[in-house]
């Protein structure tokens, strides 16, 4: 991987056009199942269609009655805040009567502490920051969780202090105590396991 060093307004920058994209910008599995007949508990394989009410998602269907969603997370995060992380897929199979499911993302979700970041800010003050990388997105809320403004910003890193990570871009918002911060993709994150949805042959 090459590396240019870039010197620009009294900085040093470290650039790769090589860099991989952030995790949160890459598709990732968001939810699977797995499609078993009702009657025989063999796995459901003719005809399969998937279908969800979270946009923008993409349905993956493979062998065995493995199925799921794949999406870029930060595009799929402002609907998941809005929804409260939480909303239905459909199944479909020749053979079989539809069946509907709910499914909830696990949020990750921190909380702003003093000194609070103002409009202009690059340096935010969090509760905890475990879980958290250089390079990956947060979105910063003010309100509840269904009815609040978010703004997304990007790690530029850890610190200086204690639970602080530094942003870019900075902050355009003034924020208060206690306000939302979700973690878009965490180092922990993995797909959510539905496990067997049993499809009743019709």
């Amino acid at each position: 991987m090459a590396i240019t060093i870039i010197s620009a307004n009294d900085r040093i920058y470290r650039f790769s056009a090589d860099d991989e994209p952030p995790r949160a910008s890459r598709y990732w599995m968001l939810v699977r199942a797995r499609l078993v007949n009702d009657v025989t508990l063999r796995p459901v394989t003719d005809n399969v269609r998937v279908e969800s009410d979270l946009s923008p998602v993409i349905p993956r269907i493979a062998d065995d009655g493995i199925v799921g969603l794949v999406a870029i997370p930060k595009d799929v995060f402002p609907t998941l805040i809005a929804r409260g992380f939480a909303f239905n897929m459909m199944f479909h199979a020749r053979g079989f009567l539809s069946q509907t499911v709910a499914a909830v993302i696990p949020a990750v979700q921190k909380t702003l502490t003093a000194p609070l970041p103002a409009t202009g800010d690059f340096i935010v003050t969090l509760n905890d920051t475990t879980n958290l990388q250089v390079g990956e997105f947060l979105w910063i809320g003010a309100g509840s969780l269904l009815n609040g403004v978010y703004e997304d910003v990007r790690i530029a890193a850890l610190g200086p202090g204690p639970n602080q990570v530094m942003v870019r871009p900075t902050v355009s918002m003034n924020h208060n105590l206690a306000e939302n911060v979700f973690t878009v993709i965490p180092s922990n994150f993995a797909p959510v396991d539905l496990g067997d949805i049993l499809m009743v042959p019709a």
